[in-house]
């Protein structure tokens, strides 16, 4: 496996939260790898409960 530099735009409130997001992709990076992540963004997409529990969960209401 190759090993690639991803840069990616994120509108924080500020430094802090920054760096909390950073901390939270290295974490998603270490414990699923890249296969885990595809994976968990196609079920994100295509499967309305997996979605709706995820936003019951964050506190999100959209």
């Amino acid at each position: 496996m190759e090993e690639f530099n991803l840069q990616i735009k994120l509108k924080a409130k500020n430094q802090v939260e920054a760096g909390q997001v950073k901390k939270a992709f290295e974490t998603m990076i270490t414990t699923f790898g890249a296969e885990g992540i595809i994976k968990m963004e196609k079920i994100f997409r295509t499967d309305a409960f997996a979605r709706n529990v995820v936003k019951m969960k964050i506190g999100v209401r959209k």
